[in-house]
């Protein structure tokens, strides 16, 4: 080989070595930490909605660190830049002016809960009529249901409280996301679950994305490799591996 060939060659690999390193961008990943089985330092992975963005943006190209932070925190660091990527925001269009969002990588079910021995049926808002809802303050479940001033809405601090009024009968329904339910039911009151029941009609189905800042001059670009990423996931069977995994714990007591 002589040293012109030898030169190229050289540079040729020192040009694949520099781009490796460039599209392994590092990327501030948020989530708050508090929102199991989603998201929560506690769960393997850190949960079920962190492991799948985790995944996906690695096979992207990129170099994701985890951050946890406060709600308020989250958006204003979203707002300034400080963090690129939420990890876990539903849509909303105050959000959307500075969150740039991918398609959704997972549904969420907000369904109703009562007591087994109770007979009610969930078709319309008519149904509510009368009936003792617990609510989480400020939760964003959905937004006619929020405004509604025609429902009796009991407000506290968690679903756990809701829940324990709910096998006492202090009210007659509660409500949140279904897999969210079956993990706080399963993990702190196990001997309850046989006595609850989940409404098959959910109250809303709410999209669980990426919120990309706008801050980030690559927003699209990283919404769209995310998105990519998810679907090669979803075709490969990576995606289900990891829902599954995730839902041996969601779905049974805690031992």
């Amino acid at each position: 080989m002589n040293k012109t060939l030898r030169w190229i060659t050289g540079l040729s690999l020192l040009l694949g070595v520099f781009c490796q390193v460039a599209s392994a961008e590092n990327l501030n990943v948020v989530h708050s930490g508090k929102w199991p089985p989603y998201a929560d330092a506690g769960l393997p992975q850190q949960g079920l909605a962190i492991e799948l963005v985790m995944t996906a943006l690695k096979r992207a190209g990129y170099t994701p660190v985890v951050n946890i932070d406060s709600l308020d925190r989250i958006l204003e660091g979203g707002k300034l830049g400080v963090y690129d990527v939420f990890a876990t925001p539903w849509f909303s269009e105050e959000r959307n002016q500075y969150l740039y969002y991918s398609e959704p990588y997972l549904e969420s079910y907000i369904r109703f809960i009562k007591k087994k021995d109770k007979k009610f049926d969930f078709e319309s808002f008519a149904d509510l009529k009368g009936m003792m809802i617990g609510i989480v303050a400020d939760y964003a479940y959905d937004e006619t249901f929020n405004q509604s001033r025609n429902l009796i809405k009991i407000s506290e601090r968690n679903l756990i409280q809701n829940l324990l009024k709910l096998t006492q009968g202090r009210i007659d329904l509660t409500l949140d996301d279904e897999l969210v339910l079956q993990y706080e039911i399963n993990q702190y009151m196990p001997n309850s679950m046989a006595d609850l029941q989940l409404l098959p009609k959910p109250l809303a189905v709410r999209g669980i994305h990426i919120g990309v800042s706008r801050e980030n001059p690559d927003h699209e670009k990283i919404a769209a490799a995310f998105d990519k990423a998810i679907a090669a996931m979803k075709k490969d069977g990576s995606y289900d591996l990891i829902v599954s995994k995730h839902y041996i714990y969601i779905k049974k007591p805690a031992q």
